[in-house]
């Protein structure tokens, strides 16, 4: 048979055992704070009708969207992200949840764009979301959340960067844009910080938008929130008020939110508040965002259901988490590794490994009879602490001499104390 290149497409990835243990470690800790909070996991197809996903997000989100037709001739998409998916699992199982319903769901997304640092084709989206309130305790809770995890995993300087809907489509509609040109218009702003200020206020006048520079000086924010909102003092700014003092009272500190007005979050079903966090250690684009939206249950069922939630960008994460060191104590799976000597030694491993497995010692035997050398050099690849050597005459003594990988120590004990001189140990550690 011909061989086959084992090449995979841009924009995805192959995840070695190490890489995945420093992801399986950041979803642990992501969910566990979910969870600590009331949220409960779910998880929804990944393949859907076209119709499910297309049409959500605006034109450059339909581009950006995988479709294709199926051998049924269907049109079929795969999710752009995880919030119209939970839209229309919501509609579909609304009267079998509890109501408000908050839930968190982790999986791929894809998007068919150009890959580059933190920006892939098939990429992981952690998801949380509150549906079935109007309150501003939501956003509050949500914002509360988002600061509690990233302090749990080492990230204490982020800002979480906040603006209202509803206020920018007030200031575009005071200044004359027409209902039909403010999506364009916000669109426009949102990529301010990618295309710069002279192109956007150039891209804004292109659409028929007079007074582009001072919609974008009077959206530009303040060195405070007291003094930002005091400059749009002339427009309802009640909603950012009520939701600054929520997260006060859930001690959300000050230097954690930023009122900023130019916040425009480019998607079409975004209705009150938006979100996006930033951390002044990373300055390739937000490691989170989300917001409110009113409507979207609506294109599922009769009934409308509003939402509010937050995306964490998995992938971002990881890239800031390792420029950062933050992953020094990860640990291998096994803890143990039971060597095999020769035939004569194969019934006692496997009965040293009996007992470890069961007493709950994360261990592995080596399969093969070799020289004890490439069994620590494998216990050293796979980076397990503990190898555990049992030859004739330790077997002769009922003992068991256990080598610590890290120093090259070695220490003889008898085989009866070994689950409890390694179960100290990891309590000490």
């Amino acid at each position: 048979m011909k061989k086959i290149q084992p090449t995979i497409l841009k924009g995805t990835r192959d995840f070695l055992p190490k890489e995945m243990m420093k992801r399986n470690k950041v979803m642990e800790i992501l969910k566990s704070t979910f969870e600590g909070f009331g949220y409960s996991p779910i998880e929804t197809p990944i393949i859907s009708p076209a119709e499910t996903i297309l049409g959500k997000y605006g034109e450059e989100g339909d581009r950006l969207t995988y479709s294709f037709k199926d051998r049924g001739d269907r049109s079929i998409a795969l999710p752009y992200d995880l919030t119209v998916p939970f839209a229309r699992f919501f509609a579909t199982n609304y009267q079998d949840l509890p109501l408000p319903f908050k839930r968190y769901q982790i999986q791929r997304v894809w998007r068919a764009e150009k890959p580059q640092q933190g920006r892939l084709r098939e990429f992981y989206q952690c998801d949380i979301d509150i549906i079935g309130s109007k309150s501003l305790i939501c956003e509050a809770e949500i914002v509360k959340m988002i600061v509690t995890s990233f302090e749990k995993l080492g990230l204490k300087n982020i800002v979480v960067k906040t603006n209202s809907r509803r206020l920018m489509n007030a200031v575009l509609t005071s200044f004359g844009v027409p209902k039909e040109k403010t999506m364009d218009a916000i669109r426009i702003i949102d990529k301010i910080l990618k295309i710069g200020e002279g192109v956007a206020i150039s891209e804004l006048e292109k659409i028929g938008i007079n007074d582009p520079k001072k919609i974008i000086e009077l959206l530009k924010p303040e060195d405070t929130n007291k003094n930002t909102l005091k400059k749009l003092s002339a427009y309802d700014t009640s909603e950012l008020e009520e939701f600054l003092t929520y997260s006060t009272l859930l001690g959300v500190q000050e230097k954690n939110i930023q009122i900023d007005p130019m916040l425009a979050r480019g998607l079409d079903y975004y209705t009150g508040l938006t979100f996006e966090v930033i951390s002044p250690d990373w300055e390739s684009g937000t490691i989170c965002g989300g917001g409110r939206y009113d409507n979207l249950c609506g294109l599922f069922s009769d009934k409308d259901f509003s939402g509010v939630g937050v995306a964490f960008g998995f992938e971002r994460i990881m890239l800031l988490l390792e420029k950062l060191n933050l992953f020094q104590d990860i640990k291998a799976p096994s803890q143990v590794l039971v060597t095999i000597f020769d035939k004569d030694s194969v019934k006692d491993a496997l009965s040293t490994y009996k007992i470890l497995i069961e007493a709950g010692v994360p261990t592995e035997i080596y399969f093969e009879s070799e020289k004890l050398a490439k069994q620590f050099k494998f216990a050293d690849k796979k980076q397990i602490p503990f190898v555990l050597i049992r030859g004739e005459n330790e077997r002769k003594n009922d003992e068991i001499t256990v080598k610590r990988m890290e120093n090259g120590t070695q220490k003889t004990i008898p085989l009866t104390q070994l689950v409890s001189y390694l179960q100290n140990y990891y309590e000490a550690k």
